[in-house]
């Protein structure tokens, strides 16, 4: 539930970071509601007019966003930039980690009451259609994540993590990708625990919508479901998150200090390119 409802209400953060090209991630971000409205249609097969009452709630999302968030998002992307260009040592990734995951909740918290008067209008037929969709995303994670043999799994998370680094630095070296699959051979596989908890959000998501609560009742609940995660996470996997996060910061930092100039300064052009986008974006309809 958390990714389908980040990627229909939160769209907007999602592309300032997540397309390569300076025109696209414009495009992008002002196409936002209408990509946000076909994505809820997806989920919730929209009808009597919810698509226009969604289109408009992310038009006004979009607008506090360009506003308050924006400048955030570029103040952080050129101070990344900056420490490129020399080094990215563990405390900036984990600060910047940190400032991002902090901006993340900022608009979840924002976005939350929409999301809670949306699931309030939300007919029968739409509930049962939004569990089959769960049924059937869990099956293809299911299909594509967990086929493998333990080593063949460490290997994929391996290769993912490689082309994630080298859309941003270009070709890593035979070592630099042995450097990856050291550090990600050490991270543990938490596949089945994170299905568990991807069920649970589910589950507790469908429980609300049937008990369709008052809306401050509903607001809580999207609260504890989608940020207040310790409330309700086993202790156990939350520490094992922590420290999956901590083992990728190193992993970041670590990665860092071997590349080459080439490597650098294609890493500084691109975030120096992400923070022009955002500072275009704030003053561009």
């Amino acid at each position: 539930m958390k990714r389908l409802l980040g990627r229909a209400l939160l769209a907007a953060l999602v592309v300032t970071l997540a397309v390569a090209c300076s025109s696209a991630t414009r495009v992008a971000y002002n196409n936002a509601p209408l990509a946000a409205a076909w994505v809820v249609d997806d989920w919730f097969d929209l009808h009597d007019g919810q698509r226009d009452w969604v289109k408009e709630r992310i038009v006004r999302f979009l607008a506090w966003h360009r506003a308050s968030e924006l400048p955030e998002y570029e103040r952080l992307l050129q101070d990344a930039a900056a420490r490129s260009a020399t080094r990215i040592t563990e405390d900036d990734a984990r600060r910047i980690f940190r400032e991002m995951r902090t901006l993340y909740h900022r608009a979840m918290r924002k976005a939350i009451p929409d999301m809670a008067d949306f699931l309030l209008l939300a007919h029968p037929e739409q509930v049962a259609h939004l569990e089959r969709k769960f049924a059937e995303d869990n099956a293809r994670v299911i299909k594509e994540g967990v086929k493998g043999t333990p080593p063949e799994r460490r290997e994929a998370r391996a290769k993912r993590f490689i082309e994630r680094f080298e859309d941003w630095t270009g070709r890593l070296s035979a070592a630099q990708r042995d450097l990856v699959r050291a550090r990600v051979e050490a991270m543990e596989d938490l596949t089945d625990e994170w299905l568990g908890d991807r069920r649970f959000r589910q589950a507790e998501t469908l429980a609300l919508m049937r008990a369709r609560p008052p809306r401050e009742a509903m607001i809580a609940g999207l609260t504890r479901i989608l940020i207040d995660t310790d409330s309700w996470r086993r202790p156990e996997y939350a520490a094992k998150l922590r420290g999956r996060d901590e083992q990728a910061i190193a992993m970041l930092a670590a990665l860092d200090a071997t590349l080459t100039a080439e490597q650098r300064a294609k890493l500084h052009r691109k975030l120096g390119g992400y923070a022009a986008d955002v500072a275009y974006l704030m003053v561009a309809n």
